[in-house]
């Protein structure tokens, strides 16, 4: 299974319309928002997929909650564990003091995915993939990733 990663989009719709044409063509099946989504259109543009979506310090959590319910998404709060593919998953924004590392530590997760510091990162810590996405705005280059989950492989692509 492969997914998509995102964070970080703030509104902007302009970035996040190209960013979900090359999610197309990387064929997706599921996606993962890391936080600041900040606008419910946002939510909307992603819904062609089963999009999972955790808070970030930008965002309106009752609005942002609503919205992702409305559209048949999954809502996770502030941290989302999740299974796919037989692969433990957490996502998180990363703005609450402790949540990354405490989320790297415990060794339950495959993957830990968050946003917040608008930056690419791929490393492996112990058994984890820890990936930051980039972000699809207030980057110095916009981007997402894509991981398949059966070989853990991540890839990080820019936007045009």
């Amino acid at each position: 299974m492969r997914i998509g990663i995102v964070s970080d989009t703030h509104g902007n719709k302009s970035t996040t319309a190209v960013a979900v044409e090359l999610l197309r063509q990387h064929k997706i099946e599921r996606l993962l928002h890391c936080g600041d989504v900040c606008g419910s259109g946002i939510v909307r543009m992603l819904a062609e997929w089963p999009t999972h979506y955790v808070a970030g310090n930008c965002d309106d959590l009752d609005l942002l909650e609503q919205t992702v319910l409305e559209t048949g998404q999954k809502w996770h709060g502030l941290r989302g564990e999740i299974e796919l593919a037989g692969r433990r998953i957490c996502l998180l924004h990363s703005h609450v003091t402790g949540a990354l590392p405490d989320a790297i530590a415990s060794g339950e997760f495959d993957l830990v995915c968050y946003g917040h510091t608008h930056r690419y990162e791929k490393r492996t810590e112990g058994q984890t993939l820890v990936l930051n996405p980039g972000a699809l705005h207030r980057a110095t280059r916009h981007s997402f990733a894509v991981v398949d989950l059966e070989t853990m492989a991540a890839e990080h692509h820019f936007l045009p």
